[in-house]
């Protein structure tokens, strides 16, 4: 091995050139071989080195990474996030305010005393009293012509229609024993909804009311109302027309027909040609022709269809259980129909004018109310 010494200067001042003493090598040298233990040097073998794989990154050991470009990066990728969000927000926000901002929320006692409610509630069943009102200046404020308990089970996906029958002749708190329809031009929804628990045992929590001349508006909605009309029935519609919405179109054909809003709504106030049964049975048709053209339309129409439906609707449903029933409302199945009261099971069922000269239904309440909780709960 090899190793330079320093400069040696001569004689004359000048450097001259190193001299290179040859030294005992440390690799193999015979000299060394006897040497002790201790004075050996061990020999290392040169290992080449691994050339690392360009980092394609920013990262600490890059010397051209400065945290400024990573904090501008990381700053342009949150504001697209947030811009993002902001947008999916107001979408879907102002979808919710266009479909439920109409909605008329009349809020209902929470409590059961003042709810006239004494039966136990089940599970999964949501009951809605649904109020059809004949006032014919638009307002909520007249008798309830068209009574129907809506029970929607969710677990089963079962939908039953219970129409209760207006003359009924049933205590009313604060008014004794009058029509039931009377119930709602006392107290409003909520003295209708504690007499219709008190009087049927039901544990009703919930109302939406309709007026029959906003309801035509609900049936335009929708694309009108398609029903089976025989002829005396047209004649009563197109004369109903006439005293209730001059210059509204007449229906021209009987048959299988699609009504518009006046010719739905004529055709549920029908009553001289039969009997109230009959009109109830008519009022059942128009809501079930209502279910089955949303069912019809396409699913963007159904914000257009709330937010028309939500408008003309007092209830005390919120629009969060609107969004959650709907679905069960307008699922494609026929729901069950049914009314109180019926010949076939009132068997004591009475017609006629009582001592206060008004027509009344006369039957055991009682039994009724018992048919009504085998309908809705099966038992």
């Amino acid at each position: 091995m090899y190793r330079e010494k320093d400069y040696n200067r001569g004689d004359d001042g000048k450097k001259s050139r190193p001299k290179v003493v040859k030294t005992p090598s440390v690799y193999g040298d015979a000299r060394t071989q006897d040497a002790p233990q201790s004075h050996r040097r061990r020999s290392v073998r040169a290992v080449p080195r691994r050339e690392e794989p360009a980092e394609t990154g920013p990262s600490r050991g890059n010397r051209n990474f400065s945290f400024s470009e990573e904090d501008e990066s990381g700053g342009e990728r949150r504001k697209k996030i947030v811009v993002a969000v902001a947008v999916v927000v107001l979408f879907f926000g102002g979808l919710w305010i266009y479909t439920m901002g109409n909605l008329n929320s009349h809020p209902l006692p929470k409590d059961d005393a003042s709810l006239g409610i004494s039966a136990d509630s089940r599970a999964g069943v949501t009951n809605i009293l649904l109020f059809g009102v004949d006032a014919r200046d638009d307002s909520d404020a007249g008798r309830s012509d068209a009574m129907m308990i809506v029970s929607v089970d969710l677990f089963s996906g079962e939908m039953k229609m219970i129409s209760l029958l207006r003359d009924s002749k049933v205590p009313v708190e604060g008014h004794g024993e009058t029509k039931l329809n009377h119930a709602y031009a006392y107290g409003g929804p909520e003295l209708a909804v504690k007499t219709i628990n008190q009087v049927y045992h039901t544990d009703i929590r919930e109302f939406a009311t309709v007026n029959f001349n906003q309801l035509a508006g609900i049936v335009d909605a929708v694309g009108g109302v398609t029903l089976d009309v025989d002829e005396a029935e047209r004649e009563q519609i197109n004369a109903l027309i006439d005293e209730q919405f001059p210059g509204s179109p007449h229906l021209e054909n009987s048959g299988t027909v699609t009504l518009d809003g006046n010719q739905a709504i004529s055709y549920s106030r029908i009553r001289k040609i039969d009997s109230d049964n009959a009109r109830t049975d008519r009022q059942q048709e128009v809501l079930n022709g209502i279910f089955a053209s949303v069912r019809h339309m396409p699913p963007w129409g159904y914000p257009r269809f709330v937010h028309k439906f939500s408008a003309i609707v007092d209830t005390s449903i919120s629009s969060f259980d609107v969004i959650r029933l709907t679905p069960m409302m307008i699922r494609g199945f026929e729901p069950e129909r049914y009314t109180i009261p019926d010949i076939a099971y009132e068997t004591d069922l009475k017609g006629y004018k009582d001592s206060d000269g008004l027509w009344y239904w006369h039957y055991d309440l009682d039994r009724a109310a018992d048919r009504i909780h085998r309908i809705i709960y099966g038992d």
